[in-house]
Order: C-alpha cells, then sequence, then structure tokens
C-alpha cells in the first residue's frame, strides 16, 4: 500500500516539473533568448577584482580601496 502510494507521488512529481520545465522553456524562446545558463552581468560589465587587506588588530577582511577603521582606538586604519 505505502509503496504504490509513494510511487503516485513520485510520478505526479516528475509531471508537475516537467510541466514546469516545458513552459520555462517556452517562454525563453518566445522572448528571443538563448536557452543556455544565465549570462554573467558582472563579467559583461568588466567589473574588477579588488585586494582584500585583512586587519591585523580585528581581523577583518576589506576592499583595498575602501579601507576604514573599524571603531577600536588601536585599529591601523
Amino acid at each position: 500500500m505505502f509503496g504504490k502510494t509513494l510511487l503516485t507521488v513520485v510520478v505526479i512529481a516528475i509531471v508537475w516539473f516537467g510541466f514546469k520545465y516545458l513552459v520555462r522553456v517556452a517562454e525563453v524562446k518566445r522572448r528571443g533568448e538563448s536557452p543556455g545558463p544565465a549570462s554573467r552581468p558582472d563579467r559583461a560589465a568588466g567589473i574588477k577584482a579588488e585586494t582584500m587587506v585583512e586587519c591585523r588588530i580585528c581581523g577583518t577582511w576589506q576592499a583595498d580601496s575602501t579601507t576604514r577603521a573599524c571603531g577600536r582606538a588601536d585599529c591601523p586604519y
């Protein structure tokens, strides 16, 4: 009895997710987009990586270009 119920639930889930996938593919084709993985806007925009520096007092990491004091009296920044 339990096996038949579990099999029914699995079949319903496969049909449900298959239907959602087909609807998504149809929507992508309608928009004219490529069905591949989404493009990464940060790479397309040319954003470069920044060097991170660690505060030797409190141990937090900050971008080198925006380093600011952490609020402690002995902070080197």
